[in-house]
């Protein structure tokens, strides 16, 4: 591990998957190490992203493991900037930082935005918005997924798989479950195949059934990594590689590719990944955002604002990808991020055969029924899909709905 500090209060290491160790000593050491453990739990139920999340703590040792919030600052921050962000996080989050001076400030290129670090001395008020208490912190998880072959062809080239991780195996789980993310996380993935009747199945296949390969093997247990961005981010171009390799080698399967979109569930938070035009939702207090965004031409023209729904429903360019795992591309740029989980949150996570069938308000009414119905992620999902392919059905057709309860 790097040396990152090496102080009179602390000594703060960096490990080689992005993790942060601090270690405490001199005065008041375990008093410092238990204030900072319950700041940051506090910060973390109350939602807010711009400072490190707890991810492991040793009393024994007191040695508390975090997350990375990036590069220290303090040559590029000023006092003014500092006391802007240090008041932030006071008005917005009730915590307040009892050193609040740029020696504490990072900038994170991941987020793209100045962060917060170093808890042991700061005070917890009362949540500003009344928001979660710090045991409200963890979240339970439903989910269904299902798949069906579209009417265009025999076959069906899209795949689908949810998997957690132990030791940095990947364990595949059912198809419909439901199970706390407290200690681990899951990751759920949608591909979309195509290259010819054989590629398609093959390409969409390999992406899922090695994402399970990958993502344990950089991550080890889903129980927070370092970097989860940075890391999903690695495992998506390293999928790239490895079927544009196994098409290479075939006359067969040459140039065949896929989508993908996937979310890791753990804890309060949600990471995602994706290339093509699978698509990731989340439906929160009546309100439906598509998260990610399609990697196509008229994706673009519709996020801009050039087209509508209707009029990017009906493009004839709609299904021309700009990237792809695989597919000849030469390179991939995937979209990466992530969201906060939020009690009574629904997430739809799909390949472009259920967004033909379904519009976005479609989709948000589903969730809505549901809450007031009390319906199961079981029960939404074969909704979701049935009306999907009575609708359209030419495509295949897949998606897992997951419910945060």
């Amino acid at each position: 591990m790097r040396i990152a500090k090496d102080g009179i209060r602390s000594i703060v290491k960096v490990g080689y998957d992005g993790r942060v160790h601090k270690t405490f000593r001199g005065t008041d050491r375990e008093e410092r190490f238990a204030n900072e453990v319950r700041v940051l739990r506090v910060l973390e139920a109350r939602g807010c992203d711009y400072v490190p999340r707890l991810l492991d703590h040793d009393p024994d040792t007191l040695t508390i493991i975090t997350t990375n919030c990036g590069a220290p600052a303090e040559a590029t921050v000023g006092e003014e900037k500092a006391a802007a962000i240090f008041a932030e996080l006071e008005r917005e989050f009730g915590v307040v930082h009892d050193d609040p001076f740029p020696r504490n400030i990072t900038y994170s290129a991941q987020m793209g935005r100045f962060c917060i670090i170093d808890f042991e001395l700061a005070e917890v008020r009362e949540d500003p918005q009344q928001r979660h208490t710090e045991e409200e912190a963890h979240r339970n998880v439903a989910w269904s997924g299902l798949t069906r072959p579209g009417r265009r062809r025999e076959g069906n080239q899209d795949a689908l798989s949810v998997f957690s991780s132990e030791q940095g195996w990947g364990n595949p789980e059912a198809l419909t479950g439901s199970q706390s993310i407290d200690d681990n996380g899951l990751v759920f993935a949608v591909s979309d195949g195509m290259g010819g009747p054989a590629g398609g199945a093959v390409a969409s296949t390999l992406v899922v059934r090695e994402l399970r390969r990958f993502l344990p093997a950089m991550m080890g247990d889903f129980q927070g990594a370092g970097d989860p961005e940075g890391l999903l981010h690695k495992a998506i171009r390293s999928l790239h590689e490895y079927v544009t390799r196994v098409g290479d080698r075939s006359d067969d399967l040459k140039g065949m590719g896929a989508t993908v979109v996937c979310g890791l569930f753990y804890r309060t938070r949600v990471y995602f990944a994706h290339v093509g035009d699978s698509r990731f939702y989340r439906w929160r207090d009546g309100e439906l955002t598509q998260l990610t965004y399609d990697h196509t031409y008229v994706g673009a023209q519709f996020r801009s604002g050039q087209l509508n729904e209707r009029e990017a429903r009906t493009h004839q360019r709609r299904n021309v990808l700009q990237q792809a795992i695989g597919g000849g591309c030469q390179f991939v740029h995937p979209q990466v991020a992530a969201s906060s989980l939020e009690p009574g949150d629904w997430f739809l996570i799909c390949s472009d055969g259920v967004v033909e069938g379904v519009w976005n308000k479609h989709i948000a009414e589903a969730f809505a029924n549901a809450r007031e119905q009390q319906l199961s992620a079981e029960e939404v999902a074969a909704k979701l899909l049935d009306r999907a392919y009575t609708e359209s059905g030419v495509d295949d057709t897949t998606l897992f709905v997951v419910r945060v309860a």
